[in-house]
């Protein structure tokens, strides 16, 4: 076993003892550098810990002082908003105590006579409002109830006034949409788009008004001649409803009653021949006793009534030629007249029956009447209108003028003009629409 050289040992020793000064050194610098960091950090965490512990007392004494300086002032506000409520109580309580003393006297009861109407009215324009307010329909899309107008119902509104069903039917009468005896309804007026043109018209109508378009001397003679042929219906259809009346119409009809009589009228039978000479004949045979029927049937030209047995029918006196009338009205039922001779040939006449005519029904000539009445009305109101305002008529120098014929008397209108024939219809009927020879 070998054992260690002391001597070498001994020769070396600085070296290890320099190597571990150095490291000790550095260590003491290490631990010194890290203490000294935490120092630092140290130092800035109490710093940061400090001023925020001053901020934070800071804030809570500002709150705290905030705070009490609101709370004094809510309860100042409180105190201020009592007193004022207190004291508007006690105003208002002796203006009640004054409008209970004051209600009773004639003053009080008119202004609350005025006051209650004026609620009133109020109270129904709310309730217009509500029932024309949005509401939603089973779709649940919102709509428009218009108020309900029994007489006139309400089609449309546009800016908050309100279209009838009238202004729609003026409107399309006016236009020649609808006739004189039809009658515009609610249904009808949708279905032929009546209500969408005539809303259409009036939004067109009030572009122009906001244009200004009225003031154009061409809109405004055309607005002029149509405000014109207005007027002047109206002023025609008032005059026309005083004139013809149903009391006018009859007293008319009355006061005419022996033109609508017609007279009386005969019934006869005839039979028509060549020569007189064969009438002679004819005539003698029916003295001995001949049938006239068959000698009619037999020997006359006349082969409208021949084969009748000759039967002409119920006739007026302006129904045949005045030959055979005054032939006919001249001879007694039953009795055989004098042959005659017209263009048509030689006559023999036997007259079977004779009976006066009624007057002509009424009914039957209203309407003639009513029209003449119109016709006389319009006439004589151009006429005093025009002698009223001395119209005075400029023509041209190159046209010809009319001579213009006097106006005829109207003041005791004829019914010449107005054609009754009831007397003819029935010898129609009863000869089965057959003309007669005469």
């Amino acid at each position: 076993m070998e054992t260690p050289n002391k001597g070498e040992d001994r020769k070396n020793p600085e070296p290890e003892k320099k190597g571990s000064g150095k490291a000790g050194v550095l260590g003491r610098a290490v631990l010194g550098a890290c203490l000294w960091l935490c120092r630092l950090i140290w130092a800035g965490v109490a710093m940061v810990a400090r001023a925020f512990g001053k901020f934070a007392i800071t804030t809570w004494r500002v709150a705290a002082a905030l705070d009490s300086a609101l709370w004094r002032a809510v309860k100042l506000l409180t105190r201020q908003a009592l007193d004022g409520l207190a004291y508007a109580a006690g105003i208002a309580l002796m203006a009640f105590r004054a409008l209970i003393a004051w209600l009773p006297t004639r003053t009080g009861r008119a202004y609350s006579s005025l006051f209650g109407a004026f609620l009133m009215v109020c109270a129904l324009w709310m309730i217009d409002l509500l029932r024309a307010s949005p509401a939603l329909d089973m779709a649940g899309s919102s709509s428009l109830r218009a108020p309900v107008d029994e007489d006139d119902p309400i089609l449309a509104r546009i800016d908050g006034r309100y279209v009838h069903l009238s202004e729609i039917e003026a409107a399309a009468r006016a236009g020649g949409l609808l006739r004189p005896e039809e009658v515009l309804t609610p249904r009808t007026a949708f279905e032929r788009e009546l209500v969408e043109s005539y809303v259409e018209q009036r939004l067109l109508a009030r572009a122009a008004l906001d244009e200004g378009l009225q003031r154009s001397p061409t809109v405004s003679r055309k607005v002029n001649a149509a405000r014109d042929r207005v007027l002047a219906a109206a002023y025609m259809d008032a005059q026309l409803r005083d004139a013809v009346t149903p009391e006018a119409v009859e007293r008319l009809y009355r006061s005419q009653a022996d033109v609508t009589r017609l007279g009386d009228e005969v019934r006869a039978r005839h039979i028509l021949v060549q020569t007189g000479a064969e009438a002679e004949e004819i005539v003698t045979l029916l003295e001995g006793g001949a049938d006239f029927g068959a000698l009619a049937r037999e020997r006359s030209l006349d082969r409208a009534t021949a084969p009748l047995g000759g039967e002409v029918g119920w006739f007026t006196r302006g129904m045949m030629t005045p030959v055979f009338s005054r032939a006919a009205f001249s001879t007694e039922p039953g009795q055989l007249a004098a042959p005659f001779e017209t263009e048509f040939g030689w006559h023999i006449l036997e007259v079977t029956d004779r009976r006066p005519t009624s007057d002509v029904p009424f009914a039957r000539v209203q309407e003639p009447i009513e029209n003449f009445l119109r016709m006389r009305t319009i006439e004589t109101s151009l006429r005093d209108l025009e002698e009223e305002s001395q119209v005075v008529y400029f023509r041209p120098e190159t046209e010809v003028r009319s001579q213009k014929s006097e106006p005829p008397d109207l003041s005791d209108p004829p019914l010449d003009d107005v054609e009754f024939t009831p007397a003819r219809e029935e010898t129609e009927e009863e000869t089965g629409g057959e003309e007669t020879g005469p």
